[in-house]
């Protein structure tokens, strides 16, 4: 009987499927992160809508704000050639919102009642409309975040087990392994504790921060991760502790800790210099984002009174007197009225203006909308400097909420990070010394190929990798994809996890040896 002439075809076939299904599942995971950005994106699109009821002008607004991937594709489908296309943005937003029904079924929603609020007879009804919108997005948001909150415990747990539990089990077999003829040594032991076991951790990290909905955006502070000389001061801090106790000849336990030590000194120094001053930015910028709200509501006070809008820049900027927020009204306002500077040349002006070292979208997209506004009708802007300060309370709420809910992951990830997982390995490297002395002096079990020293030292670089790890876990399960803070998180914990680490190590060794003898 001839072969079957259809082996290799069907062979191609289901390699391509395989290939394709991982593209799909990929992407689907891409799609579901991009939901979380539904939020903001209807946000600008109802305050837009809400201060001049046009679907062009409040889409173009939206996709100039954002910069996830809602924010790119909202872009084309407002472009001049897609309008051409379907005949308006009415039809532009349609069409993006059936793009994305699947994945986040209250965003068509939440546009289908947008595009009605068009043809809402009074202003009133228009803003009923528009309001349930918002609170429609708003909402399945937070379901979409509590039910996230939710999936993540038991993948934390397989997290926990995998770079805590298993370095711990490992230790204790690693004698019996010998009995059976299987040699363990140093290069393995380095190829499991410092590849294997956090690419690992690091995989099953990646896979749950990959279905995390994206929130707020962070502030986009410039920095320098590569400087050179950051890295020779970097070089030059790592040195002189592992040269001392070579110089004082050092037991080999303490020997290896210096070099630890060393190591991370190193790290630590060249992420702090090139992160602290932009990190430092950062919480200014935040500051100010939160504060934006109470400075919308003076400004839109003092502008529904009917006074110009420098003198509504200077009340805020004498309310918020001592606050960044409150200096950079201060530096629009003497613009204005020192520097002979227009509205919107006072805040914007590439080299005077007062918002140029202010790196937070929220704040610049909002003030240039509300610069338009004004410089139209200072009487209507009033009323909707108002909303659009409710529109962000609420938007910040929401940032809150998911924060709160993911609050008890982040501590336990943390606390394992710094504490417990460090002071169990050092006690675990400290054991695998004590049972390789006894085991070779009573010839009971087999003893291991690598020194104590040795294995304290590799068990220290793997606690300095799985603390980065779940440090990066932790902090973007909480603020989500924010490099600035993950660098610094992660250069606040490493002394602390080594620091947990060597306590271990020295006062285990000599607990496990007086309760042993």
């Amino acid at each position: 009987m001839a072969p079957p002439l259809n082996t290799k075809p069907r062979s191609v076939s289901m390699f391509i499927d395989r290939i394709l299904s991982i593209k799909n599942r990929r992407k689907g995971q891409s799609e579901l992160k991009a939901t979380g950005e539904a939020p903001t994106l209807v946000g600008y699109l109802t305050m837009a809508m809400k201060l001049t009821p046009n679907l062009e002008r409040a889409a173009s607004f939206a996709g100039e704000q954002l910069d996830g991937q809602m924010g790119q594709e909202l872009k084309q489908k407002i472009s001049e050639g897609h309008l051409r296309l379907h005949s308006g943005a009415d039809e532009g937003l349609s069409k993006f919102a059936k793009r994305w029904e699947q994945a986040c079924p209250e965003l068509d929603r939440s546009i289908y009642l947008i595009r009605s609020s068009v043809n809402e007879r009074t202003k009133d009804s228009r803003m009923r409309t528009l309001n349930r919108a918002f609170g429609l997005v708003l909402q399945g948001a937070r379901e979409r975040m509590r039910g996230f909150a939710s999936s993540i415990y038991l993948p934390t747990l397989v997290i926990y087990s995998m770079g805590v539990l298993l370095p711990l089990v490992f230790v204790v077999i690693l004698p019996v392994l010998s009995v059976i003829n299987i040699h363990v040594g140093l290069v393995h032991v380095l190829i499991i504790y410092c590849f294997l076991l956090p690419l690992l951790v690091y995989m099953l990290s990646n896979q749950v921060l990959s279905r995390r909905p994206a929130t707020l955006q962070p502030p986009k502070v410039p920095f320098q991760p590569n400087q050179p000389r950051a890295l020779l001061i970097a070089v030059a801090v790592s040195i002189p502790l592992p040269a001392l106790g070579l110089a004082l000849k050092v037991p080999p336990d303490i020997g290896a800790l210096t070099v630890l030590w060393g190591g991370v000194l190193g790290i630590v120094t060249y992420l702090f210099l090139t992160s602290a001053r932009a990190f430092k930015r950062r919480e200014e910028i935040v500051q100010m984002e939160g504060e934006f709200c109470d400075a919308l509501v003076q400004l839109g006070n003092r502008v529904s009174e009917g006074r110009p809008a420098e003198d509504a820049l200077e009340h805020v900027a004498g309310t918020m007197h001592g606050s960044k927020l409150g200096q950079v009204f201060e530096e629009a306002s003497a613009n204005v009225r020192l520097g002979g500077m227009g509205l919107r040349a006072a805040l914007f002006d590439d080299r005077r203006g007062a918002l140029r070292f202010v790196h937070s979208g929220m704040i610049r997209g909002t003030l240039k909308m509300l610069v338009d506004l004004i410089e139209r009708s200072t009487s209507a802007a009033g009323d909707a400097i108002l909303q659009t300060a409710e529109h962000l309370r609420e938007l910040r709420g929401v940032e809150v909420e998911i924060r709160r809910s993911m609050g008890e992951v982040v501590t336990s990830m943390r606390s394992v990070a710094l504490f417990f997982a460090p002071l169990v390995t050092s006690v675990a490297a400290r054991m695998q010394g004590l049972l390789s002395s006894k085991t070779a002096s009573t010839g009971f079990l087999g003893s291991t190929e690598v020194s104590p020293p040795a294995f304290l030292l590799v068990l220290g670089i793997y606690i300095v990798l799985l603390t980065a790890i779940l440090i990066n876990y932790a902090v973007e399960i909480e603020l989500g994809e924010d490099r600035l803070a993950k660098r610094v998180a992660i250069a606040s914990a490493l002394p602390v996890a080594l620091g947990v680490f060597t306590a271990g190590a020295i006062l285990g060794g000599q607990m496990l040896s007086s309760i042993v003898g």
